[in-house]
């Protein structure tokens, strides 16, 4: 299932690519998700880019919740992010494995931001989730879809107003 979305951020594209990865603005927009926990656990910088490795605890809509208990899986849920960002390019390559139904799913795409002039820019997230599960891969997919983009929408505000 596609993943996509735009935001236009009143921010210049520059400085919110300079700012967008410093641990205070993570946390600022950890907290503006409702993120219970947001943890680097792996860096590494080479020329081109910055991978890193992050165990994400999310909040989960209630709906969303009961669904995957449907499926087998525990009260608290958890993913690890692995992103590639570009040194040369406003983007970032994510990958996320959940803590359940690992093996099951498919989570990745890239973020760009895009200038819109010296006042905002267009933050795109443009990705696919993919679950492999017999009658529920699809309403697993699209509970996925529908939490992302409503984090994203949450937190391109949050980018907005933060100093």
């Amino acid at each position: 299932m596609k993943l996509y979305c735009e935001h236009r951020i009143s921010r210049d594209a520059a400085n919110l690519w300079e700012v967008l990865h410093t641990p205070a603005f993570e946390a600022r927009l950890a907290q503006a998700i409702g993120l219970a926990e947001y943890t680097e656990l792996e860096r590494e910088e080479t020329e081109d880019a910055v991978y890193r490795r992050i165990r994400v605890v999310p909040s989960i809509p209630s709906s969303f919740r009961s669904l995957l208990r449907s499926v087998g899986a525990a009260e608290k849920i958890s993913y690890i992010e692995e992103q590639w960002r570009s040194r040369t390019e406003m983007e970032v390559r994510w990958e996320m494995t959940p803590s359940v139904m690992a093996d099951r799913a498919e989570i990745q795409g890239l973020i760009r931001i895009q200038p819109l002039g010296q006042a905002s820019c267009l933050r795109i997230l443009d990705g696919a989730v993919k679950v492999r599960l017999p009658l529920m891969g699809r309403a697993v997919e699209q509970a996925i879809v529908t939490s992302t983009l409503a984090a994203y929408g949450k937190s391109a505000k949050a980018a907005s107003r933060t100093p």
